[in-house]
């Protein structure tokens, strides 16, 4: 069949946030006044290929443009220039992405499965972090945040499951700006959610706030906090539970004594390092807390994927709207990636599904499908590990049953018994 006639995989991707709804997102914004050819849609369709290609320059997304028939057929349009792209991508408002990324990570968990616990009951975290974009400061004054440095820092919360990590709230800011001034646009009052952040979130009017709604969380300390012990639990080193208390932080003297107890877990991490965690949940055994607490790293693969395999390192623009719309769309592109994963029920690894969209955007979704789903042709195991507890349980069991006759010969070799 024709491939005109069939739907094509971009047409599957993009529709996953259609025209009318990408409009009605815009809350009444006049964005496409005087517009015939770029309009705001055709633009966000082909910064989101721009994204999945990982194009470096947007003279490249203009002579991809002009050159390639699928991208012109997709776009209805022959050829769009440099400044033209420059202009749009600074001016387009990154309200109007950030409303159509909440749109789609909404849309993300409605279709998520909360079947398989992490510990007991609890099937989800809320986590949050914070990674930094560096740039160059005499290109990006307005993100300046060192004496030599510029940056822009993504504020994330992600929700995680045993198999899941989505994207469900971010905040984009210059760099200057710390992690705990974010904390109320990130946490919100919900009785159902465990919130986990790590030490540049620490602030102990917050968790005095937190604790008094009932709203759940776990973060690490600080090596200098002041600690008042209130009683101590027996530690548990077998279990890497080495320290179990009941606490008050801050101090009087400064101000910022809590009124509210918080338990304090002493534990390691994944290298054997050192945590001391903080938690105002009681009704978890020590273990619980330190295991939840290890899902913090999920967080950082998302972050590393973004950086790795969209386009975030350098930018397109050097306006602030124009590098927040950027990362915005770098965030919308993940979230389609995601959906497009759900759609086909594919559960292997996002990347497979991202490489997969790369070499095939404009060919047909069948063909698409079916290359998500196309066994490995490679049957080899590769090298394995050699057992040989198990050969000596093995020579063990013959030599006590009497069955000795083939070590005295030759030939034996115990590595192909």
């Amino acid at each position: 069949m024709d491939k005109n006639t069939t739907k094509s995989t971009i047409s599957e991707l993009i529709k996953l946030i259609n025209e009318r709804t990408f409009l009605e997102l815009s809350n009444g914004m006049d964005i496409d006044k005087y517009v015939k050819k770029l309009t705001a849609y055709r633009f966000f369709q082909l910064m989101i290929m721009a994204q999945i290609y990982e194009i470096k320059s947007l003279t490249s997304v203009s002579k991809q443009t002009k050159d390639k028939q699928d991208m012109k057929r997709q776009l209805a349009f022959e050829s769009i220039s440099t400044s033209q792209l420059s202009r749009k991508l600074s001016q387009l408002p990154s309200v109007l992405f950030e409303n159509t990324f909440l749109y789609l990570t909404n849309k993300i968990q409605l279709k998520m499965s909360y079947s398989s616990p992490l510990i007991r009951h609890i099937t989800r975290l809320k986590v949050i972090d914070s990674t930094t974009m560096s740039m160059c400061l005499s290109q990006y004054p307005w993100a300046t945040f060192r004496k030599t440095k510029a940056g822009v820092r993504l504020h994330a919360r992600v929700v995680v499951t045993k198999d899941d990590t989505i994207p469900d709230r971010a905040k984009l800011l210059p760099a200057i700006h710390s992690d705990r001034s974010q904390m109320d646009e990130l946490i919100d009052t919900d009785l159902d959610t465990i919130y986990l952040f790590d030490r540049g979130y620490i602030d102990y009017k917050q968790f005095e706030k937190l604790c008094l709604s009932e709203t759940q969380f776990l973060t690490r300390l600080k090596k200098n906090a002041e600690i008042e012990v209130l009683s101590e639990q027996v530690p548990d080193p077998d279990q890497l539970i080495f320290k179990d208390q009941d606490v008050y932080l801050g101090n009087d003297v400064s101000g910022t004594k809590m009124s509210q107890p918080l338990r304090l877990i002493e534990t390691e991490d994944a290298e054997g390092n050192s945590v001391t965690i903080v938690t105002n949940c009681f009704g978890l055994s020590a273990k619980e807390i330190g295991d939840l607490y290890r899902y913090r790293w999920k967080i950082e693969t998302f972050f590393k994927w973004m950086k790795q395999h969209l386009k975030l390192k350098t930018f397109y623009g050097k306006s602030q709207n124009a590098v927040y719309n950027q990362i915005w769309i770098a965030l919308i592109t993940y979230c389609l990636t995601v959906l497009i994963q759900h759609n086909t029920g594919h559960s292997g690894q996002l990347l497979d599904v991202k490489k997969t969209l790369e070499n095939l955007l404009f060919e047909s979704y069948e063909t698409f499908v079916k290359a998500l789903f196309r066994p490995p042709t490679r049957t080899s195991k590769g090298r394995r590990k050699y057992d040989f507890e198990h050969e000596f349980r093995i020579l063990m069991k013959q030599y006590s049953e009497g069955e000795v006759d083939h070590l005295d010969t030759l030939d034996f070799d115990p590595l192909f018994v």
